[in-house]
């Protein structure tokens, strides 16, 4: 008999609550041909034990209202409302079901909650897929709950000593989840004030009046007729080797791995447009989601704290890389410096008090970027463990663990980079209406070679 932890308290009363501006944004945004779901995939060697794993699950959900919450529209707008069964959905199978559920990638908000689960599991292999609706959590606070999950597993397995990998949650925090803040100190004046007024129009502006170029389908090729399999995306991982390689190269030139990997991506984009289309004048950009929370969201549930920037560049044969990472540097040094994430998210709290209009400017059928780039940066669910170690509970270990943003319509490819074991991996979903398994693959194909020649040029 191994020690069970004590269920997870019921949390306090704090639904309903009205949606934020970014949950409005990822609601309108969604459509059936292109949801905002995204998943979160894990895969592990060993037996994965379904009791410890339904009741960390459980007690996880129960902390986070958010993820049991469902939509209900009222005559203020719509709210989110506590769902008619807190119960986590959890489809559990053999290793070899393949994951096909009949409403596909999408989750409809206003039946259910914005988390569903699935487990495929032998017994020396399991994998499980976490699908969360963006409007109820971001990238990280996903990754958030995936580390409480394994903690509370572990618990459940015996390791009292795991308990100490559980944060502290403060459901009501969520009540400030759409506060606009930084940690930076800032004097209050009518020039900040109008300063920002004009910061958010300037980054508006270019969102909604420059059309930048659409990712071109394969020439020749046809998108997938067959059905995928649940929120399908494909894999590269760098050698242990290649990851330090790139994080010390990041140092030399006083940049980021991400620098590098927008630069790369930028390459890439470039010359696979032109090979489709013929050379092309116009301009690529990726969204970058930027991290808005402060020191005071430590506690705050799953929820969204991200906003967006944007990498804008036009391109061609002549640029060469160090020219391209400058000017990579050159926009994501005003990203961080001028909190334009926060400015994005200002321009959503000010087309929330126009709901229609905000819905339809969503539903247009036009392109806000070429592709989305989302670095999540390291995943350690215990932090006494080495860069380069694994999870392990007993026999269990976490082998690896990926995900891939949610597509927009005409944003035809998203990537996640994340690093886990001391290896970054690549993860990249493009639009199944225009790509087919075998050019997405060429793309991530061409993505790593890229990151590989720029490690072998050293800039």
């Amino acid at each position: 008999m191994h020690p069970h932890p004590k269920p997870a308290s019921e949390s306090p009363a704090v639904l309903p609550l009205p949606l934020a501006p970014f949950e409005l944004y990822y609601d309108f945004d969604d459509e059936p041909e292109y949801p905002t779901t995204f998943p979160v995939e894990l895969r592990f060697s060993g037996p994965l034990n379904r009791a410890w794993f339904e009741r960390a699950l459980a007690d996880t959900v129960a902390r986070h209202p958010l993820l049991s919450a469902r939509i209900e529209d009222g005559d203020s707008g719509p709210s989110w409302v506590a769902g008619p069964d807190a119960s986590p959905r959890l489809d559990w199978n053999d290793h070899e079901v393949p994951m096909r559920p009949p409403q596909g990638d999408a989750i409809d908000l206003r039946t259910g909650p914005g988390l569903r689960t699935w487990v495929r599991a032998s017994e020396s292999r399991a994998r499980v897929l976490f699908q969360f609706h963006h409007a109820t959590c971001d990238g990280l606070a996903a990754l958030q709950c995936v580390q409480e999950l394994l903690a509370r597993y572990r618990m459940l397995a015996g390791d009292r000593d795991a308990e100490r990998l559980l944060r502290r949650v403060d459901p009501q925090l969520l009540a400030t989840r759409d506060v606009l803040a930084s940690d930076e100190p800032r004097k209050a004046s009518a020039w900040s004030g109008i300063r920002d007024i004009w910061y958010t129009l300037k980054v508006w502006s270019s969102i909604l009046w420059l059309t930048p170029e659409v990712l071109q389908p394969p020439s020749g090729g046809k998108a997938d007729k067959r059905t995928p399999e649940l929120l399908a995306f494909h894999i590269a991982e760098l050698a242990a080797d290649e990851t330090a390689a790139l994080h010390n190269l990041a140092a030399v030139h006083r940049a980021t791995v991400n620098d590098l990997l927008l630069r790369d991506l930028l390459l890439v984009l470039r010359r696979w447009n032109d090979r489709q289309a013929g050379p092309r004048a116009g301009r690529l950009r990726i969204t970058v989601p930027v991290n808005v929370r402060t020191r005071g969201d430590a506690a705050m549930p799953a929820a969204n704290r991200i906003g967006y920037g944007f990498v804008t560049a036009r391109l061609d044969e002549r640029d060469d890389p160090a020219a391209v990472l400058a000017k990579v540097r050159e926009e994501t040094r005003r990203i961080k410096d001028w909190h334009l994430g926060l400015y994005f998210l200002g321009g959503l709290a000010f087309a929330s008090k126009f709901p229609r209009m905000f819905a339809r400017a969503m539903r247009r059928e036009r392109s806000f970027a070429t592709a989305v780039l989302s670095n999540v940066g390291r995943f350690s669910p215990d932090k006494t463990l080495a860069p380069t170690d694994k999870w392990r509970c007993g026999e269990l270990t976490l082998e690896w663990i990926g995900g891939a943003p949610p597509l927009r319509r005409l944003t035809r490819a998203a990537i996640i980079v994340i690093e886990y074991a001391g290896r970054a991996s690549l993860c990249l979903r493009t639009d199944p209406h225009a790509f087919d398994e075998a050019s997405t693959r060429e793309l991530l194909t061409e993505l790593v070679e890229e990151v590989q020649e720029t490690l072998r040029r050293g800039v």
